[in-house]
């Protein structure tokens, strides 16, 4: 593969996962909402709107560290996955006490948490989904052309 088709690649699955985290972070609102508290809090400002699609943006460009380096071990993929897990949480934190998306309470701060690490769980799991339907039809048109 040519090196524009590679950052071509990346561009697109960086933009697939900015995608994934703006619509797993609002599903995830709403859920919490709906089940934990009131859906009538649910009220989105401009601010708002703009922190989640910074989020999604974070995610998306913080995403680049898994082309860093092709083929990396597992110790050095879990070292990835933290840092780009770090990054994420980090920028969460700065955007929800800037907008007060929480409160400077350790409760308050544990429900933000939880709701991060649902989108990050739920979101990896899409990544992975993704990677393996892509592995599979690699595999099934390999092993189509091994019969010819």
């Amino acid at each position: 593969m040519k090196n524009s088709d590679e950052i071509k690649e990346m561009i697109s699955i960086m933009i697939n996962i900015a995608t994934r985290v703006i619509t797993m972070i609002f599903v995830t609102i709403a859920v919490f909402y709906l089940v934990i508290g009131d859906a009538d809090l649910i009220k989105f400002s401009l601010e708002d709107i703009c922190g989640i699609l910074v989020m999604g943006l974070a995610s998306g460009l913080a995403f680049g560290l898994f082309y860093i380096k092709k083929n990396t071990t597992t110790k050095q993929s879990i070292i990835i996955h933290i840092i780009y897990f770090s990054i994420l949480n980090v920028v969460l934190l700065l955007i929800g006490l800037h907008l007060g998306w929480f409160r400077k309470e350790l409760s308050s701060l544990i429900s933000m948490e939880i709701m991060f690490v649902a989108v990050y769980a739920v979101v990896t799991l899409l990544v992975y989904l993704f990677d393996f339907n892509e592995a599979k039809k690699i595999n099934q048109k390999l092993n189509d052309r091994k019969k010819l």
